[in-house]
């Protein structure tokens, strides 16, 4: 159907120039009619003219007619000139180049059409209409098909061998292949990407993660090149700091997936499944890097007061607070809550203490707290779960871990 809507919106522009053109060619007609001096004529009659202009030159000259006569003869033998040669003669030329151009408009009106649905087909938009046809059943049908998947890909690849630099089908294909967990088959993709796109930080780690999933999870030179171009562009892109997160927790160099981690979970939404994940391998690495001597920390344990009933969708905060006056935290941890199951198991370390240049332990009495904020921020607001403020030495080794119960709910001026 849109093909056909777009060859009659051709022909219909084709039609607005055809009457344009013969609106503009009548009036070009009659100007023609009175201006026969752009009009070729006989060489006897111009022949004529010239010797009947020169007699009457001459009788002016020799005094026989007056200005006046001389003006009123001319007159007549142009009007002469006029009405006996140029009118036919331009009307004739005239029509032969009307009809000449009327047929080259008629044959356009045919042709532009005829380009067009040629130039439709052979460029493969016939088949992205297909393809468009073919993702909406598959939305509808709200489950996963082989056949249908295989489908698409024959049809993405079908139009992709036509016109390679199709930016949409080629993050569609690399996606699909993804899906399929077939990296490798994903970055020729991203690399067709890369070439339209050289600048973009985005398609540079995309490729940059397909090749490290390609090649078992391990880094090598290129890919590292790829993840640093990226974060030279954009130092919080997310792929690549995702990847260097990854890898440096597989070495076992905790504090530097942690690095990276962090700065990755300062970009996601609060609540999404993204930042869940990525809070959970943040736990998991501070727990090793603790028990690896290579971090210290205080071991948090947050639960909620049954009274209360199901705790609500936000974000779970512990803050420390010093007990100097300035209120500035000292340390804030932020925990994703997506389906959480309580008690949440927390490490409050050095790498959450918000105070420049200084350590947990720098502190010789600190204030815990925790709150739920359903905004997902660190300033309190009506309604918020909270727990009571509790005061701690960050140097003493507790036996277990620091308990705080949400069992309130917070109103301006607690």
């Amino acid at each position: 159907m849109p093909l056909f809507l777009g060859l009659g919106m051709l022909v219909l522009m084709a039609l607005a120039i055809l009457l344009t053109t013969l609106l503009s060619r009548k009036a070009n007609n009659s100007e023609a009619v009175l201006d026969s001096g752009s009009e070729p004529y006989s060489e006897a009659q111009r022949d004529f003219y010239r010797l009947r202009r020169a007699e009457l030159q001459r009788d002016l000259d020799a005094g026989v007619l007056d200005q006046s006569q001389f003006f009123e003869l001319c007159r007549e033998l142009d009007y002469q000139m006029v009405s006996e040669g140029g009118p036919k003669i331009s009307q004739n030329l005239q029509n032969k180049a009307s009809g000449r151009g009327t047929a080259l408009i008629w044959l356009a009106i045919v042709m532009i059409p005829l380009i067009a649905g040629v130039l439709y087909w052979q460029l493969g938009y016939h088949r992205e209409l297909g393809l468009k046809d073919l993702q909406q059943t598959m939305i509808e049908r709200g489950e996963f098909d082989p056949a249908l998947m295989a489908e698409m890909v024959e049809r993405v690849d079908g139009v992709l061998a036509q016109r390679p630099d199709n930016p949409e089908l080629l993050v569609m294909m690399a996606g699909i292949r993804r899906q399929q967990g077939d990296y490798a088959a994903a970055i020729p993709y991203y690399e067709r990407l890369l070439d339209l796109y050289p600048k973009d930080p985005n398609v540079i780690a995309q490729l940059a993660q397909a090749r490290y999933l390609a090649n078992n999870r391990r880094l090598n030179k290129d890919i590292r090149d790829l993840l640093d171009r990226a974060l030279g562009i954009d130092p919080n892109q997310g792929t690549a700091l995702g990847v260097y997160g990854i890898d440096a927790f597989a070495r076992g160099d905790y504090l530097a997936a942690l690095d990276s981690w962090s700065r990755l979970s300062r970009q996601l939404p609060p609540q999404s499944a993204e930042a869940s994940v990525i809070a959970s391998g943040m736990a998991e690495a501070k727990s090793r890097a603790i028990a690896a001597g290579d971090l210290a920390g205080l071991n948090i344990s947050v639960s909620v007061d049954a009274s209360l009933g199901q705790a609500p969708a936000g974000v779970l905060f512990v803050v420390a607070k010093s007990a100097d006056g300035n209120p500035m935290p000292v340390a804030a941890l932020r925990q994703p809550l997506n389906k959480p199951d309580w008690p949440q198991n927390l490490w409050l370390t050095d790498l959450d203490v918000i105070r420049q240049g200084q350590g947990l332990a720098d502190f010789s009495s600190l204030t815990l707290s925790a709150h739920i904020s359903r905004a997902g921020t660190a300033m309190r607001q009506d309604g918020d779960w909270t727990s009571e403020a509790i005061a701690i030495d960050p140097n003493a080794t507790p036996d277990g871990a620091i308990e705080l119960k949400l069992d309130r709910r917070y109103r301006t001026g607690d």
